[in-house]
């Protein structure tokens, strides 16, 4: 018996010495190190072109940086949250925000002093990651099939004149002010809650009118259901060749729909530099090329100073037509 106390009494003393030293070889061994993690932020539901930027740019981070990226999909406030949280981040590089122009441009107009933010202070600008254009399109309710004959109809519509946009407060709401200031005749605007939903209405024939990116309306155009009679870009669309711009036909509107990726204020110009030239080179290979062509885009990478400097033409281009529309946001 006490042979066998003794011995039960050295296996524990044993097994006391092993955790021990398990304890001990763990503190001082190196902890496995794990890979950090960049964060793309946007302001926008997954699933559409904006979820889809992110991910192309995502996927270049994190191969120029060998950190993991993720989407994060931090919607409200119009796309304002998303902005607000990367202004607030570390400047490391680790934390973008990807987005379309109007967060940089047309919000310090339309939401003044609302916005949290500063587009000029507060963000450092990388690259612009692709282009579009929006478009001018009208459905059965307008007698007519390209801008010459909506330009007529409009003298005698009186209150049928109206055009739809994604929501109020958007590009697409101004863009259609400034068309119809630049035809001359004045059309109510309709905001509706997405491009899809203000498309049924117009095939439907409850609206005159709407504007949105030229891929949101394509489908019924092709379809004969609804007509884009006018685009907003520099030159024709590839999508729809056939149709004039704005400009082609003497009407004094241009502005291209973009798409650019931000960082924090104070990002070191080395981490701009190697992001911008990851990004850039994913974007316009043939590859992205193609990707961006399924969802009706097409690269445009910009310098940091060039970003920064047609955001500034185009945010002094919106401050009038805010302005004179007497908009004033709900929230």
């Amino acid at each position: 018996m006490n042979f066998d106390l003794a011995l039960r009494r050295r296996c524990v003393l044993a097994m006391h010495l092993a955790a021990v030293l398990l304890l001990t070889l763990g503190a001082t061994l190196p902890a496995q190190a794990q890979p950090a993690t960049a964060h793309i932020v946007i302001g926008f539901a997954p699933g559409g072109s904006v979820d889809a930027l992110a991910r192309m740019a995502g996927e270049a981070v994190a191969a120029a940086t060998g950190h993991t990226a993720i989407v994060e999909n931090k919607t409200g406030a119009g796309g304002r949250l998303a902005v607000d949280i990367v202004k607030a981040a570390a400047p490391d590089g680790d934390t973008l925000l990807v987005a379309p122009q109007g967060p940089m441009t047309l919000f310090t107009h339309v939401f003044k002093d609302k916005l949290k933010y500063d587009p000029a202070k507060d963000f450092s600008p990388i690259t612009r990651l692709a282009t579009a254009d929006f478009a001018l399109t009208i459905g059965p309710a307008v007698p007519a099939k390209d801008l010459a004959g909506f330009r007529a109809w409009l003298k005698t519509a009186g209150d049928k004149a109206s055009f739809g946009s994604p929501g109020a407060g958007t590009l697409p709401h101004f863009v259609g002010l400034s068309a119809a200031e630049k035809l001359g005749f004045p059309m109510t605007h309709i905001p509706y809650q997405g491009s899809a939903k203000s498309m049924i209405d117009l095939a439907g024939g409850n609206i005159a009118a709407a504007v949105s990116p030229v891929t949101e309306a394509l489908a019924l155009h092709q379809a004969g259901k609804v007509h884009i009679i006018a685009t907003t870009g520099a030159t024709r669309s590839p999508f729809v060749p056939e149709v004039p711009t704005f400009k082609e036909a003497g009407i004094d509107v241009e502005v291209p729909l973009w798409f650019a990726v931000y960082g924090p204020a104070g990002m070191p110009a080395a981490t701009v530099d190697k992001l911008r030239h990851a990004i850039d080179a994913a974007f316009t290979s043939s590859d992205g090329k193609a990707r961006l062509a399924k969802l009706g885009l097409a690269p445009g990478p910009l310098s940091p100073a060039e970003l920064e400097a047609l955001r500034q033409r185009e945010s002094a281009m919106w401050g009038p037509v805010v302005k004179a529309s007497g908009f004033s946001p709900a929230n």
